[in-house]
């Protein structure tokens, strides 16, 4: 099985998978709710696009949604990166994919593709619906910490760097033009 890389930003296609599995989970509740039949039409069309596009995102990026669900950090290949820490990330990420977990949200995926719009009060859909949506939920929330992470790390960085040349550090935010300059510091 070949996977493709992402190399610029390796957590793109997570993100866009649990984007559209929110929407899709949030169209399909209004469908559900709604008792006109011309919206119950237009939510299931939205429903519809953002089940596709969530289906899309996941046959892409299983293999990092399931990694960065697991704690793993994909990396961005770049020529800055050891090869030592991207095998390391590489061999981490292969070894969070399992078969089972993967054709278990592919099946729920493929079943809500045959049933939305339409027969999609059953309570085997609902349960789909649960599987993704909590999938989902996990993955957007260990990638909002794995960013979270990174941008304290960049934080941390410039101060250190600030630390050892405020100069520079002050080059960072320009000062106003001279009679405001005097204005603002008299």
């Amino acid at each position: 099985m070949a996977i493709e890389m992402r190399t610029e930003a390796p957590l793109r296609g997570t993100i866009d998978f649990y984007q559209a599995a929110e929407k899709f989970v949030r169209y399909c509740s209004m469908c559900q709710n709604s008792k006109r039949p011309e919206d119950k039409v237009l939510y299931s069309k939205e429903a519809r696009e953002n089940l596709d596009a969530a289906y899309g995102a996941y046959l892409e990026s299983f293999p990092v949604i399931f990694s960065t669900k697991d704690g793993v950090k994909p990396i961005p290949i770049s020529l800055e990166v050891k090869t030592e820490e991207l095998k390391r990330s590489l061999e981490a990420q292969l070894t969070s994919l399992d078969r089972q977990r993967i054709k278990k949200y592919l099946s729920a995926l493929n079943n809500l593709k045959k049933y939305c719009p339409g027969n999609c009060n059953s309570k085997k859909v609902k349960k789909d619906i649960e599987k993704i949506k909590k999938l989902a939920e996990d993955v957007k929330k260990a990638t909002e910490t794995i960013y979270l992470e990174d941008l304290l790390d960049m934080t941390k960085k410039q101060l250190k760097e600030a630390a050892e040349d405020p100069e520079k550090f002050k080059s960072m935010f320009p000062l106003p033009p001279k009679p405001l300059e005097i204005e603002y510091r008299g």
